[in-house]
């Protein structure tokens, strides 16, 4: 039996998913368990699976086109079977709330209709001996109410002395109005189509997709043709800077830049930064990796410094909840930062306090995996209580983090160089000798945690990773 698949809706403050890419076309049959689409959602790109085997009968979106949670996106079913019915109750829901950009949807949509720009009559309104217009208050409201312009307008009034009344806008709207499907609309509106001046080849003359994305691209072509010639390699901004190209500020990028400026902006950061004297650290790891298959990472024993040090410190493994109250947490969910291809996203371990330093290890390791090919699922990068980000890789020397609210504190790991360093030997004599010395920076929330306690917390994770042992218990 035919049924509609609806635009998932992933995470509790999920309003709005992008279709990032349809692995099936209609026509293609697809299994149970197989990925039938993927969609972007605030933190990364999800592929979805079909929960069922059919065969895919229609595509309501096109690749990159947005719409609201559980709104129809497509129908599948058997083969053969009659969907006109399905597919009139997606059209139905679709209405007004069609994508921004639809690419693959149906035309055979309901009418809507919009008023024309074109007048009926080639008389002017009426004015006053001052200049007004002559129109009464209830037909300006009613046009303001249909967003028609009065501006060059040309009616025929019938109210007194010729004035325009609410029955003359009325039926002006009526004899101007546009037939046009919901979809068409839609994408007048994301392409800044005058749906006036678009001639509709349905029927009666109705205005479907098609047509405004011919006028679209006509439109583009006259402007092509009519730009100076001195832009013909590219935009020149008033500065006089040559454009490459303009990149669309949306999606993950968007939400990250959005949050982070919330974080920076509201919450007011401190640092911390101690230098780590590696030594100790490097040499266990590589003992621990040579009698076992799985491979720890540095971050591995940096994450658990991390989940111990917070267990001793709760007033960092917190959140500030609004402006009413801090939570204080049982559970160490530690995220960590991943560069995924969509943009930063930040998985978390959960309840790492129960864990061994190899349980962990094993654990974020398949987070990491998922993050970087773009199948976390919502529930595994939410709820973190603190997070690491780590840039050693890189070669960085030290950088600085932003808190991922509604967490107070994040902790930035840089790369791990060879340095000269005062040590005291065995005789209590002072020496400079070459050790490989890593920076880490502490940044908290002012708002809720002090200066004092921050510096012991970021000591506290230098002296554990200085003697690693502790981790291991």
């Amino acid at each position: 039996m035919a049924k509609i698949i609806e635009m998932p809706k992933l995470g509790f403050n999920m309003s709005e998913g992008k279709l990032v890419q349809w692995y099936k076309q209609e026509g293609d049959a697809v299994k149970k368990g197989e990925s039938l689409f993927s969609v972007e959602t605030d933190k990364t790109n999800m592929d979805i699976e079909a929960t069922e085997d059919a065969v895919v009968r229609k595509l309501l979106i096109g690749e990159g086109d947005s719409l609201p949670v559980t709104l129809p996106i497509a129908i599948v079913g058997t083969a053969e079977e009659d969907i006109t019915s399905v597919l009139k109750e997606a059209e139905d829901k679709l209405g007004g709330r069609a994508p921004a950009s639809p690419a693959a949807a149906d035309d055979a949509s309901p009418d809507e209709s919009t008023p024309a720009a074109a007048s009926v009559s080639a008389e002017p309104v009426p004015v006053t001996n001052e200049g007004r217009m002559k129109i009464s208050p209830r037909a300006r409201r009613v046009a303001k109410e249909h967003g028609l312009s009065l501006e060059g307008l040309a009616i025929r009034g019938t109210g007194w002395e010729g004035g325009i009344c609410e029955k003359d806008i009325l039926q002006y709207l009526e004899a101007n109005k546009t037939r046009v499907t919901p979809l068409a609309k839609a994408v007048a509106a994301g392409k800044g189509v005058d749906l006036a001046n678009v001639q509709g080849t349905g029927e009666n003359g109705k205005i479907k997709r098609a047509d405004v994305e011919a006028a679209a691209k006509a439109a583009a072509a006259t402007a092509s043709a009519e730009a100076p010639a001195e832009k013909s390699s590219g935009e020149v901004t008033p500065d006089g800077k040559r454009i490459a190209e303009k990149v669309p500020y949306e999606g993950v990028r968007k939400v990250i830049g959005e949050r982070m400026s919330q974080s920076k902006f509201t919450a007011p950061h401190l640092y911390f930064n101690q230098k780590v004297n590696m030594e100790k650290l490097l040499s266990m790891r590589k003992e621990v990796n040579a009698v076992q298959d799985h491979k720890t990472s540095v971050t591995d024993y940096i994450g658990m410094a991390m989940v111990k040090t917070l267990q001793e410190f709760p007033d960092v493994n917190a959140s500030l909840i609004g402006k009413d109250h801090i939570e204080r947490y049982a559970s160490v969910n530690l995220g960590i930062a991943v560069a995924a291809k969509s943009g930063l996203i930040v998985p978390n371990v959960k309840e790492a306090q129960d864990m061994s330093l190899l349980e962990f290890s094993k654990a974020s390791a398949v987070l990491v995996k998922k993050a970087r090919e773009g199948r976390l699922m919502p529930d595994e990068y939410a709820g973190a209580t603190c997070t690491i980000s780590n840039l050693g890789m890189t070669g960085l020397d030290n950088f600085t983090a932003i808190i991922n609210q509604p967490e107070v504190a994040i902790l930035a790991i840089s790369a791990t160089k060879d340095e000269p360093v005062v040590v005291v030997d065995e005789q209590g004599e002072k020496q400079i000798a070459i050790k490989p010395i890593m920076n880490i920076q502490l940044t908290v929330d002012h708002r809720v945690i002090d200066g004092y306690m921050a510096a012991q917390f970021v000591t506290a994770v230098k002296e554990k990773l200085e003697n690693p042992m502790v981790l291991m218990v």
